[in-house]
């Protein structure tokens, strides 16, 4: 990884010389170069999220704690189509008219998704408001407020895209597939299922992935980088409605 880092930063200044470049663990905080950092004009890029460096000036360019809905509201006001949502409350109610028969529960809190614990495809008329303290120890649903969401229906088998960008540009883009069916509520005859509902929650032998050269794909992940542009490393995740073709941009794991 330093020697990836190494070679792009002597790229930079063969382009641009007279460029200073430090690549400096997170943890580094006094020294000759911080001194200098305070002295000329600066720019700190981390991939990933700055947990203690903290330059003494300059703008930062770097990975973020950003809640799910707070990174739809962002995409939304920069014109990037996004599913419905809100908050699953006490007082909220929903209906099919709006929101169809399923409806895609899932935690908003940062980080808290991982391989798909606590998402699940829920009748739109069986979605009930839980209070945090009575969700299961282990369920998301603990840390903090779930997020109903439009569930973008991609046919009896979940296929979403990756799209990993820096600065807007991507780098390269798979599109997975579950080998799972989707179990679909509304049909079989019960509430709400996990099963099949996240292909990159099956395991490895019930998945396929495969690398993505589709321009409109390619494009918006382009266009979701301006809406959220300090954070330079946006692995972004969409998925294609079987019904219209229309891309919907879920979040960028910031």
């Amino acid at each position: 990884m330093v020697a990836d880092y190494k070679r792009i930063a002597q790229r930079i200044v063969d382009l641009c010389p007279g460029t200073l470049i430090h690549i400096i663990p997170d943890s580094f905080h006094k020294g000759p170069v911080m001194e200098r950092l305070g002295l000329v004009p600066s720019i700190t890029f981390s991939p990933a999220i700055l947990k203690n460096f903290k330059p003494p000036r300059g703008p930062i360019y770097s990975g973020q704690r950003i809640p799910k809905s707070e990174q739809l509201k962002l995409m939304s006001r920069a014109g990037i189509r996004v599913p419905m949502w809100t908050f699953l409350t006490a007082d909220k109610s929903l209906s099919e008219s709006q929101w169809g028969e399923l409806v895609i529960l899932k935690p908003n809190a940062f980080g808290l998704a991982s391989n798909s614990v606590g998402v699940e495809l829920v009748r739109t008329r069986a979605v009930q408001f839980v209070p945090s303290g009575a969700y299961p120890i282990d369920h998301p649903g603990r840390a903090g407020p779930m997020l109903v969401q439009q569930f973008i229906d991609t046919g009896d088998y979940s296929e979403d895209y990756r799209v990993i960008t820096i600065f807007g540009k991507p780098l390269y883009a798979f599109k997975r597939i579950s080998h799972v069916k989707l179990e679909r509520p509304s049909i079989q005859g019960f509430d709400r299922t996990s099963k099949g509902v996240a292909s990159y929650a099956a395991e490895a032998t019930q998945r396929e992935a495969h690398l993505c050269y589709d321009e409109d794909v390619l494009e918006l992940a382009s266009r979701v980088y301006l809406a959220i542009p300090t954070v330079p490393f946006q692995a972004v995740d969409m998925r294609r409605d079987a019904g219209n073709g229309h891309l919907f941009c879920l979040e960028i794991n910031p």
